[in-house]
């Protein structure tokens, strides 16, 4: 009985972890996983802040690793231990499958980036006027600057004297969406 445990865990546990690889390389996969604070399923990059680290742990892809494992490393040492010793041996490398698969998948969504420019930051930064921008906020101009490591063009203003195209400004505010406040550099 306790051979063919180990034999159906590690054929389930397997099959699981392989489909599960295959469907992620071809794009057709989710990272779902359990939420402790409501009971239900969602994707991993929306876990930030829910549950805790027993729940974190408890992903389908966690525990697909542990029975693979427990049946694989059960099967393997059959012959050579005792009982005890081989469930004990089984389930202790099962377990540590499932914390290497948890931290493996934490670290992976942690790895996820938006690619959304947040304005926001470029408040200090120097750029060059593309379009000249007429003084003392009479109408808009446009400038070139670096934020968050893409150079991207902005609407602007000043309330200063007019800024001809070429001119070094420093961003000092951002209003609405997307219109930057500059002055002289």
């Amino acid at each position: 009985m306790e051979y063919a445990i180990y034999k159906y865990c590690a054929i389930v546990g397997g099959v699981l972890v392989g489909l599960q690889l295959v469907l992620q390389l071809l794009g057709l996969g989710s990272d779902t996983d359990v939420d402790a604070d409501h009971g239900d399923l969602h994707g991993e990059a929306g876990t930030e802040g829910h549950g805790n680290l027993f729940f974190g742990i408890l992903s389908f892809k966690a525990l697909s690793a542990f029975a693979g494992v427990f049946g694989l490393v059960g099967l393997i040492v059959w012959g050579s231990l005792g009982q005890a010793a081989r469930i004990g041996t089984a389930a202790g490398s099962g377990l540590a499958s499932m914390f290497v698969v948890a931290w493996t998948m934490r670290g992976l969504a942690r790895l996820s980036a938006s690619g959304t420019v947040n304005v926001r930051n470029a408040v200090g930064a120097n750029g060059t006027v593309y379009l000249r921008i007429p003084g003392h906020g009479v109408g808009r101009g446009k400038v070139t600057l670096e934020i968050q490591g893409r150079s991207m063009e902005f609407p602007a203003v000043t309330d200063g004297d007019t800024l001809e195209t070429g001119l070094q400004v420093t961003v000092e505010a951002v209003e609405g969406d997307d219109l930057l406040k500059v002055v002289r550099s």
